[in-house]
């Protein structure tokens, strides 16, 4: 796989990759000017956050796909599209206890690794509900 940039991180780009969401994606963009931060984190979190509450999180092949692909930003991503993974995705599922449990038992090993720079300022997941 090539490196991915951050000036990749288009619509157009997110929709290649997630075309069964390619309205969604594009009603975000249009409110959000197109910004990767906003773009990804409306579209990821709080889809994932959904999938990663319900009693079959494990064997919802959307959960797979979206870590896959974290996995992919991850590991081919330049040092901004490594940031915006950290900070923008990772660091939202430290907002609740259950959701950063099951998010751990999902990722790949890059994604982990990104994820423990997180415990060096935030230390702990949330444990309120």
């Amino acid at each position: 796989m090539k490196k991915i940039n951050y000036s990749d991180l288009t619509p157009n780009y997110l929709c290649s990759v997630f075309g069964e969401f390619e309205k969604n994606i594009k009603d975000i963009a249009l409110e959000n000017a197109d910004l990767p931060h906003c773009l990804f984190g409306y579209f990821f979190n709080p889809l994932l956050v959904k999938i990663l509450k319900s009693p079959d999180y494990s064997e919802n092949p959307l959960a797979a796909k979206i870590f896959d692909f974290y996995e992919q930003l991850a590991e081919y991503g330049d040092d901004e599209v490594k940031n915006l993974l950290q900070v923008t995705l990772l660091e939202y599922l430290w907002d609740d206890y259950t959701v950063y449990t099951r998010a751990i038992e999902m990722m790949s090993e890059c994604t982990k690794s990104i994820n423990k720079e997180i415990e060096k300022y935030l230390h702990f997941p949330s444990k309120t509900q």
